[in-house]
């Protein structure tokens, strides 16, 4: 099993690291230590103190900027030793199945030069009583690890499903109490909903939501402008868009149904099986369009030191296709939907329970040039990076998220 050990620092001006003595042997003859990008000359020595500490000179934690009292591996290569922090990132399958493997490769030879080594794993691999497991490293080519919990673990679970499942939560129970798991969990809609509409400095962004509606209050909302109705429950059903035509006739649209009703009632029957209550109904905002659809911006925070907008692209709503931002809008207007965005990311990490790391938002521009906030993600999708405009992207993306991995990288006490 790859071990991890404590760096503690003593002083020295001289590129020293002293480790347990059973190391020793294996490491001994190594005359280079390299961490990321950076390679300096190294003496190794010996201790026979605590197994599961080595001693860093304060020349060689100055020169890579080690976290003082954080965990980290060794590896090494003929005369070369190598210094890693540990980022463990929890997916659902091995990474050769993985949708996204390739954007995973490209995390972990980003994550190598930032000095990090990413270790995939699913909740199968994990061995609790051992407090280990067997994950997937890249090393041109996905190769099996069996090592200590990493530190910090950034959750990937794709889905809600996944999510749900009762060995999934078990295992990230358990986690919990050896790591800090950035990502926790995805988002219930309306529990962000109810938690922006609270706070004064971001509720004029959402749009009017009625929770638990009648059918009068629906008929009564219809007068005035479109709607979305969308089950409560996350997940539920697809939302449904209503619209008043005619004095009596409503146009419905669902994915790619689209059909009239002249009865209200018979329409919630229909579509709102569960009884409208169980519903929120919610304005349609009319969003600006491009090439003659309706789109919307999506843009991605994440934090580091402090929160910082990496990603902003468009979206068409009937295509889904991606649209380069200046197509949309200003510079001007980038500049106030950062400043939303990460006012947005700010009410929402001291709101909600464990460590957020990126957020995702869609946010819908108006013929009057008004911004709303249409919904938030806690994981937001990586296939952008597969666009050609966007896939330069993915560098700086997953930068910020080792940028955020060291800087929850916990210390030993």
């Amino acid at each position: 099993m790859r071990s991890l050990f404590e760096m503690k620092s003593y002083p020295n001006n001289k590129n020293r690291l002293i480790v347990p003595k059973q190391y020793y042997a294996s490491i001994k003859d190594c005359t280079t230590l390299q961490h990321g990008m950076q390679k300096i000359p190294c003496d190794i020595l010996s201790h026979q103190r605590n197994d599961n500490t080595i001693y860093l000179s304060s020349a060689i934690m100055e020169h890579f900027h080690i976290k003082r009292n954080s965990k980290m591996m060794i590896d090494t290569d003929e005369a070369e030793l190598f210094l890693y922090y540990q980022l463990g990132v929890l997916v659902h399958r091995a990474p050769q199945q993985l949708n996204n493997e390739r954007l995973f490769q490209e995390m972990a030879r980003i994550g190598h030069t930032l000095g990090f080594e990413t270790i995939l794993f699913s909740y199968q691999q994990v061995a609790s009583t051992s407090n280990s497991l067997t994950g997937f490293v890249w090393k041109n080519q996905w190769k099996a690890m069996h090592t200590e919990i990493p530190p910090v673990i950034y959750n990937r679970i794709p889905n809600r499903k996944l999510e749900a499942h009762v060995m999934v939560k078990h295992v990230k129970q358990y986690l919990t109490t050896t790591s800090i798991i950035f990502n926790p969990d995805f988002f219930h809609k309306w529990q962000v909903y109810e938690t922006l509409i609270s706070d004064d400095r971001v509720n004029y962004l959402l749009p009017d939501t009625t929770f638990h509606p009648s059918i009068e209050t629906l008929e009564q909302k219809l007068e005035q402008h479109p709607v979305y109705v969308q089950a409560y429950q996350e997940n539920a059903s697809q939302p449904v868009y209503l619209e008043k035509i005619t004095e009596t006739e409503f146009f419905v649209s669902r994915k790619n149904e689209q059909t009239t009703f002249s009865d209200l009632t018979k329409l919630c029957k229909q579509y709102f099986r569960d009884g409208l209550p169980r519903y929120v109904v919610q304005d349609a905002v009319d969003l600006q369009h491009h090439q003659q659809n309706p789109a919307y911006l999506r843009a991605y925070v994440q934090r580091d030191r402090t929160w910082q907008l990496t990603l902003l692209y468009g979206k068409d709503t009937l295509t889904n296709t991606l649209i380069p931002v200046h197509h949309l809008i200003n510079k001007n207007m980038t500049q106030k939907i950062k400043k939303m965005a990460i006012t947005i990311a700010k009410v929402l990490e001291h709101k909600f329970n464990g460590e957020i790391g990126e957020l995702g938002f869609d946010i819908g521009l108006d013929n009057e040039q008004r911004l709303w906030l249409l919904e938030v993600h806690a994981k937001p999708t990586w296939y952008v990076f597969d666009h050609p405009a966007f896939a330069t992207k993915a560098q700086s993306y997953f930068t910020a998220l080792f940028g955020y991995a060291l800087s929850a990288t916990p210390r030993s006490e």
